[in-house]
C-alpha cells in the first residue's frame, strides 16, 4: 500500500494492517493500535486524508467513525494521535520525491490535532507538495497557514482566547474561519468531531474533491 510506508514500521504485522501500530523510526518506540489506526482496505479511489486526535486519544473517537465513512467510500486514510504528526510529514515528502503520493492530500483535525494540522499541511505544502485540503474542528490556540494549502476551514467555536486562522504572508489559497455558535446545533468542544452535520460538510469537499482528481487523471493524454 501507499500510505505511510516509512512513518509507520512494522512491528509484528503484515501487509497495511502493520500501520496498527506505530513505531517512530526517530525514537524507536512503539505506540499502540489506539493512537494510529490506517484503512486496511484495497483502495478503489486517488486521496490521502489524515484525521489527526486530540489529547491522549481519550477524545476525538468520532474522527474513527469518519474515518470507516472515508475507507467506505475507497479511499485510503489514517487516524493517528497528533503528537506524531512530524513522522507523517516525512513519509509524505519522502514518498513525494519518489512521487508515489496519492493526490489530494487532505488533513483533519480536533482539538489539539486542529491546532497541529495547519502546521503539518504547511510544513508538507513547503516541500512542493499540495494539500488540497484541511478541515480543523475547535482548536484551542491561535494558528497560522503557509504556502501550497488550496483551502482551509477553521470550524471554531468563541472563547475567551482567540483560537482563529490567520495566513502568512506564503498563504494564496482560500481560508475561512466559520464560527459554529452561530449555527444553534449544540455544538461544543466534547461532540463536534461527532457531529453528522459538520461531518457529512466535509466529507462532500473531500469526495468532491477526489472526483475532481478522478476526472483529471481520466483526461490526461497519457491514459
Amino acid at each position: 500500500m501507499r500510505l505511510l510506508t516509512s512513518a509507520f514500521r512494522a512491528c509484528s504485522l503484515s501487509g497495511f494492517a502493520k500501520l496498527l501500530v506505530l513505531c517512530l523510526a526517530t525514537s524507536g518506540s512503539c505506540v499502540s493500535a489506539a493512537q494510529a489506526e490506517c484503512a486496511k482496505i484495497r483502495p478503489t479511489k486517488p486521496g490521502e486524508v489524515y484525521f489527526m486526535r486530540g489529547l491522549a486519544n481519550i477524545f476525538s473517537l468520532g474522527l474513527d467513525a469518519f474515518a470507516k465513512e472515508i475507507s467506505s467510500a475507497g479511499i485510503e486514510n489514517c487516524v493517528f494521535n497528533h503528537t506524531h504528526w512530524q513522522a507523517v510529514v516525512n513519509d509524505v515528502v519522502e514518498r513525494g520525491y519518489k512521487n508515489e503520493v496519492s493526490e489530494p492530500v487532505i488533513i483533519v483535525g480536533h482539538s489539539l490535532g486542529a491546532n497541529i494540522a495547519p502546521l503539518m499541511a504547511s510544513r508538507i505544502g513547503s516541500h512542493g507538495i499540495k494539500v488540497y485540503y484541511v478541515a480543523m474542528m475547535d482548536p484551542v490556540e491561535p494558528t497560522r497557514v503557509g504556502k501550497n494549502v488550496q483551502q482551509i476551514e477553521n470550524y471554531y467555536l468563541p472563547k475567551a482566547k482567540d483560537t482563529l486562522l490567520r495566513p502568512t504572508g506564503e498563504f494564496d489559497g482560500d481560508l475561512r474561519n466559520i464560527n459554529l455558535k452561530q449555527w444553534r446545533q449544540g455544538f461544543d468542544h466534547f461532540n463536534i468531531d461527532e457531529k453528522k452535520s459538520l461531518r457529512s460538510i466535509i466529507k462532500k469537499r473531500i469526495l468532491e474533491l477526489v472526483e475532481n482528481t478522478m476526472q483529471e487523471g481520466a483526461a490526461s493524454p497519457n491514459n
